[in-house]
Order: structure tokens, then C-alpha cells, then sequence
């Protein structure tokens, strides 16, 4: 059975659909089809934002005034969790129901698993850092909540580059790993520099074009061709990297 077929079981069987996210890029993350979806069944739809652990205090700040109804929490550090699960219980009682079923449903590698964890107090649900670790509907008790998890799911029209940028999809898979570190280059150009500068340990000129600051961190690592010529393939690969696994932040 495929992942859209198993994730669509979830959205009829449970009362509560809860989207998660990656709060660093939560308009990329939000996941139309699955909107579109709870919209038609009918179901409450939870916006949850994970890993607000790899955001500065100021960007967590703005990403909340943007996203004024959507929980903020950081699975892994257990921030925010209470509040989510408060909600969701009153929630349920306001439906009337008194074993409300949660399904968690959202891209890959967004988190599911770690919230899930998180709400039940307990490792219950398969961590993994690379995309696609849940692989069918499982069923977790926490407390007074049935939480079915399931795997990640993609919208048929979301672009490569995106579901890099979240973490959805592996940079060696894709064909132009180059442009999406430009993408990450270039919102940390625009949101905190220095930070870039600080993480690779060179100062960028305020001109510098991105393909220059790219052959400047692939040089900084050694990735070199033969001939000393930067792979800025390899780069590239690397920079997202840092990006996806939380070593490169705000």
C-alpha cells in the first residue's frame, strides 16, 4: 500500500488531525493536500511547528505572530508539549468525545515521531534522522489520547527544492543541490549573516555573489577536484546538510 493510501486512513479514523511542521520554514510545511483533505472530512486541524530549539529567540518570535493559531513546540527538548497536549484535550471534550483518536500526519523527517514521543511521555514511535522511517499506521497510547502516526506524505505538486528546504528530501537525490544552498545562502543572508559567517568560520563581502560564498565553505572543508578546483556539487550536498540536521541555524 502506498504512503498517500495509509495517510488517508488516518485522516478518516481519527478526530483530531494534528499537521506537523518545521517551524524554521512553516509556510513551505504546511502541506496543502492534507489541508485540502481535513477540509473535506470535515476534521479539526492542529497546525504544530517542531524543532523551535534550532531558531533564535527572535525568529521563534516572528514565526508566531505569523502563525498566531499554530502551536510552537521543540519535541526533542519537550517545549511546548503541555500546552499541545492541554489543547488537544479540550479540544476533544468540546466534540464530545472522551478517547479522541490524534492522527498525526505531515511531511517526512518534519518530526511526527518526536511529537508523538513527546505526547505520550515515552519512546513509542520508530526516531530516525533520514525521510521515510514510518512505513505504515501505528497506534499510541498517550494518557487519555489514541494517536495513530503515519507516514510522511508529500503533496503531488511541491517542488524538489522545497522539500529539501524542510528536510523531506535527501540533497543527493536531487539533480541541483547548488540552487537550494544558494536558497539557504540567501536566507541567511537576509535573516542573519553572521551566523553563516560564525558556522564556516569566513567573512563573505557585503557584494559577494552566492557561487562565490559556496566555493569559499567547499574550499574551507576541502572539496577539492583535481587540480584544486572546489566540487561545488559536494559543497553544496554538505551546506544542506548542516541545514537539515540542525547544525546550521538562525
Amino acid at each position: 500500500m502506498g504512503f498517500w493510501p495509509l495517510a488517508e486512513r488516518v485522516l478518516r479514523e481519527a478526530n483530531i488531525i494534528l499537521l506537523v511542521g518545521d517551524a524554521r520554514m512553516p509556510l513551505l510545511s504546511k502541506n496543502s493536500e492534507i489541508e485540502r483533505k481535513s477540509e473535506i472530512l470535515k476534521k479539526p486541524l492542529v497546525y504544530v511547528y517542531n524543532k523551535i530549539d534550532l531558531l533564535s529567540n527572535n525568529s521563534l518570535i516572528d514565526a508566531k505572530n505569523n502563525y498566531k493559531e499554530a502551536f510552537f513546540v521543540s519535541a526533542s527538548k519537550n517545549l511546548g508539549i503541555k500546552g499541545l497536549r492541554k489543547h488537544l484535550q479540550i479540544t476533544a471534550k468540546k466534540l464530545g468525545i472522551k478517547e479522541p483518536k490524534i492522527g498525526v500526519v505531515g511531511y517526512p523527517n518534519v518530526g511526527k515521531s518526536a511529537v508523538i514521543n513527546a505526547l505520550a511521555r515515552r519512546a513509542k514511535a520508530e526516531i530516525a534522522d533520514m525521510p521515510g522511517t514510518t512505513r505504515g499506521v501505528q497506534w499510541i497510547k498517550a494518557g487519555g489520547l489514541d494517536i495513530l502516526d503515519s507516514p510522511g506524505v508529500i503533496p503531488y505538486k511541491d517542488k524538489s527544492s522545497d522539500l529539501v528546504l524542510i528536510g523531506s528530501k535527501s540533497p543527493d537525490k536531487i539533480s541541483n543541490p547548488d540552487k537550494v544552498a544558494f536558497e539557504i545562502i540567501q536566507l541567511f543572508i537576509s535573516k542573519d549573516k553572521k551566523k553563516l559567517e560564525e558556522f564556516y568560520g569566513i567573512n563573505f563581502p557585503p557584494v559577494e555573489e552566492h557561487g562565490d560564498i559556496l566555493i569559499k565553505i567547499g574550499r574551507r572543508r576541502g572539496f577539492l577536484k583535481k587540480g584544486g578546483e572546489v566540487d561545488e556539487t559536494k559543497a553544496a550536498i554538505s551546506l544542506i546538510r548542516d541545514w537539515q540536521k540542525g547544525r546550521l541555524r538562525f
